[in-house]
């Protein structure tokens, strides 16, 4: 194991939460002294709102959690994370269809996350890659090949099934080609940020050459992120930062060991800084650190 891992670790020592056998939406969140990720509980926590039929798989981490959600077609669970002057949210997805993975995009420019989801069917959502702000990158929106350009950054691929991918090597690439190859495929999105952090459920190592952001093991910011847990099963990670008396940020290797707890095989690391945000059924649950709603291009959203 590298090193700059083995430095995450006091944040893991954590991460022994007791399992619960209910939880309730709150209106505001209560947080979370010491707390830890159980990434094998055996047995989920109820995820409460309306009734289902459908069943889902175990919650990636133990309750009680302090925001949930069901449907037919989607479960969440969130819960409120603050230890060692970092303050995270970690967010549990299940969707009954891949169709469920979705992406809203500004109409002109940039809008507010809130803007974007307000007319959308949206239960949970987050920054994606702000892909209106440079010119770089293969993107797929929904189905729709929006732009075909070469890049060095890190390309997250949700495919036809819901399944993440991460392509990395970007050398010698055509563009045009790979995004009517992705369509031709059935991908339904696709962003580009990055680094990897999670490759087959072990922590990966940052290419030396990747300068898209700081990849120093000691760099502390605001994250987002996102990782697969099992078929239609996903992870979500927002940490706050650059507020030194509420937040001071994560770091990769640390964000990296969250997703190993909590059993993702597949993890990327998304825009952060001033866009990290998350928010669930109308309100934002995090503390942006402008103080305010960043303006993006784009969301994911559940």
């Amino acid at each position: 194991m590298h090193k700059h891992i083995l430095r995450a670790l006091p944040l893991l020592a954590a991460l022994a939460l007791l399992a619960t056998t209910g939880c309730s939406r709150k209106a505001e969140p209560e947080p979370s002294a010491a707390p830890s990720i159980q990434p094998t509980a055996t047995v989920a926590a109820p995820i409460a709102e309306t009734e289902s039929a459908t069943s889902w798989a175990p919650v990636c981490f133990a309750g009680p959690f302090d925001y949930s959600y069901q449907d037919a077609c989607r479960a969440v669970a969130i819960r409120r994370f603050e230890q060692n002057g970092i303050v995270y949210f970690v967010a549990d997805v299940q969707l009954s269809t891949a169709d469920g993975f979705r992406t809203q995009i500004a109409d002109s420019g940039t809008a507010t996350l809130t803007e974007l989801v307000s007319d959308c069917d949206a239960v949970l959502a987050i920054n994606a890659d702000d892909y209106g702000v440079h010119k770089y990158g293969t993107i797929i929106h929904n189905g729709t090949l929006l732009r075909a350009h070469e890049t060095t950054r890190s390309m997250l691929i949700v495919d036809a099934n819901g399944d993440l991918h991460v392509r990395v090597d970007r050398s010698g690439e055509d563009p045009q080609a790979l995004g009517e190859e992705l369509l031709a495929q059935g991908v339904r999105q696709s962003f580009e940020f990055g680094p990897e952090l999670v490759r087959d459920g072990q922590p990966m190592a940052f290419p030396s050459d990747f300068d898209l952001i700081s990849t120093s093991p000691s760099r502390r910011e605001p994250r987002t992120a996102i990782g697969q847990i099992g078929e239609l099963h996903y992870a979500i990670v927002v940490a706050d930062g650059r507020q030194e008396d509420y937040s001071i940020g994560m770091t990769l290797p640390e964000l990296q060991q969250i997703f190993v707890a909590l059993g993702a095989q597949t993890a990327m690391n998304l825009d952060g800084g001033g866009s990290s945000e998350l928010w669930f059924r109308g309100q934002i649950l995090n503390s942006p650190c402008n103080g305010a709603e960043h303006s993006l291009s784009d969301v994911l959203y559940f």
